[in-house]
């Protein structure tokens, strides 16, 4: 039987769409199953807070658990390098301070961090602050530079580990002051750094003072934490 060329044209149009209309059918909704954010510092610091507030709102949303992994080591890079060998599937988060380029600059990382990792939002902001013990004998920034400079050398100044924010933050301060200090890595502010300014044993530190968005989205930043 022949058929009419506008019923033939809409008999084809609707086979070449059945396979792609299965296709969607049998897709799983995501996420559908634990979704993992990790963290390049270990618990209690800046950054896995920020990390758990992000977790505790998406699992909100998306109606499933979001659970922190923790990765510490390396100034970040050991949970870089788990993000960009994780299987490409979008249950594999990571939340990191800067960008991942500067660890491209900086170590020899076996993985391209601009073209082996997507960024998906900024979801804070992190200014970095400049802190010293209360018992210092420092009571200015003018008093400090001033100390530096007669005294090369002699200031320990911790960081969360090696080319972090902080530490960028704190080479940068050296530089535009025109000083000599000593750089400490830690593995993160809560891996001893806090403790050994408090009790003295550093004498100044550079930390991101954690600012976290409320709503995820790339210039929604409100609240603080």
């Amino acid at each position: 039987m022949k058929l009419p060329r506008r019923r033939f044209l809409h008999l084809a149009v609707g086979a070449a769409a059945l396979p792609a209309v299965s296709r969607i059918a049998r897709a799983q909704p995501w996420p559908a199953r634990v979704v993992r954010l990790l963290v390049g510092f270990p618990p209690g610091g800046g950054m896995d807070s920020a990390g758990r507030i992000v977790a505790s709102r998406l699992s909100e949303v998306w109606t499933q658990q979001v659970i922190i992994e923790n990765k510490p080591g390396a100034g970040g890079t050991i949970a870089l390098d788990a993000a960009a060998h994780a299987a490409p599937d979008g249950y594999s988060l990571l939340i990191m301070a800067g960008s991942p380029a500067t660890f491209g600059f900086l170590f020899s990382l076996g993985f391209d961090p601009v073209a082996d990792l997507a960024p998906l939002s900024v979801v804070g902001r992190f200014p970095n602050m400049m802190v010293v013990p209360n018992s210092a004998p420092w009571r200015s920034l003018k008093d400090f530079i001033a100390y530096a400079k007669a005294n090369p050398g002699k200031i320990n100044w911790a960081s969360p580990g090696v080319a972090t924010t902080p530490h960028l933050a704190g080479e940068l301060f050296k530089r535009m002051a025109g000083i000599e200090m000593t750089h400490v890595p830690y593995r993160g502010v809560a891996a001893g750094a806090m403790s050994d300014l408090l009790a003295g044993r550093i004498d100044a530190m550079f930390t991101p003072q954690a600012r976290c968005c409320r709503r995820l989205g790339p210039g929604k930043c409100a609240g603080s934490q």
